[in-house]
């Protein structure tokens, strides 16, 4: 009997101690709406084939949604005018063409992209001029001040705003916009 007691006591130890360590290993412990823990600067790998694409991606981590900078762009210059289904991955990259994020006339190409897992998840985008520069490659004022420009978006974006969602789950996954119409009925 008294083995029994020291076994469950052990596992008991055993699992407390695991779970502690998850939790520690955990990269957002807590999620933020209209706002993130912090900005990452990564770099975001696409291979096609033979073909591998290196871009740099600023990252918004802990956001409450991966949709934060799809959502943002369109909010602000409407519909995508690229979809991009990267092999990997359930959602798409969406892409803006000539867009004056600064307001000074210089267009810029805008790709949003996201991730969301298992106690992580995050918001991004990825930024070419009009020569197809990554304009995300060094410390520079204009990748500071687009950093921020993202991030008041994030942190400004209105959530009673939902237009996005429509046309964005209708053409990523029809099914689940009408799941997503039937819990909205019923709150």
């Amino acid at each position: 009997m008294k083995v029994i007691y020291i076994t469950i006591i052990l596992s008991f130890f055993l699992s407390c101690s695991s779970s502690q360590k998850a939790v520690k290993e955990t990269k957002c412990p807590k999620i933020y709406k209209n706002k993130f823990t912090e900005i990452l600067n990564e770099k975001y790998v696409a291979v096609n084939g033979k073909d591998t694409t290196k871009i740099n991606e600023v990252r918004y981590e802990c956001v409450f949604s991966a949709l934060y900078t799809h959502k943002v762009m369109y909010d602000k210059y409407g519909k995508w005018d690229k979809v991009i289904f990267p092999s990997n991955r359930n959602h798409p990259i969406l892409m803006w063409n000539n867009v004056d994020l600064l307001s000074n006339g210089k267009k810029y190409t805008v790709l949003t992209n996201g991730l969301e897992e298992w106690k992580h998840i995050y918001a991004s985008v990825m930024i070419l001029d009009e020569k197809e520069r990554d304009i995300l490659t060094e410390q520079t004022e204009e990748k500071i001040a687009l950093t921020n420009f993202f991030g008041e978006l994030i942190k400004n974006h209105n959530p009673k705003n939902k237009d996005f969602y429509e046309v964005y789950w209708k053409m990523v996954d029809p099914k689940r916009w009408e799941q997503i119409k039937e819990y909205q009925k019923n709150e």
